[in-house]
């Protein structure tokens, strides 16, 4: 079965319905998820990512969202991942050579060899 880390704009598009065609994009991938046609994979960091534009962008209230969060969550073949103190200093150390944040490197990173589900085109752009 494939994994696919599954990134903040992924989940948030699920939760905020804003943009209808990454919307329908992420709602399939949950799907395949769900019908354990892929193993998705989500990082804690992410997680806490997703907290963070919802409360300070979106103004949602964490009634509204966690719901959501949760039912997502919950799914049998999604998976946290956490990761290595190397990990962390390889990615602090090419933060100082690249203006990207380090939610993308971590994710790009502990994905080494796997897909991304991201809308995000430094993703796109680095992994190339």
């Amino acid at each position: 079965m494939k994994s696919v880390f599954i990134d903040s704009n992924i989940i948030i598009r699920l939760v905020v319905k804003d943009l209808e065609p990454q919307f329908l994009k992420a709602k399939k991938l949950m799907r395949e998820v769900e019908q354990e046609k892929k193993q998705g994979v989500v990082s804690i960091l992410v997680i806490n990512e997703i907290i963070w534009i919802l409360e300070h962008y979106y103004l949602l209230k964490r009634s509204d969202y966690i719901p959501i969060l949760q039912a997502l969550l919950s799914l049998k073949n999604l998976k946290i991942y956490e990761t290595k103190k190397d990990d962390i200093f390889e990615i602090l150390t090419k933060m100082e050579q690249k203006s990207i944040d380090f939610t993308d490197f971590y994710l790009i990173l502990i994905a080494k060899g796997y897909e991304i589900a991201s809308f995000d085109k430094d993703i796109s752009r680095l992994r190339n």
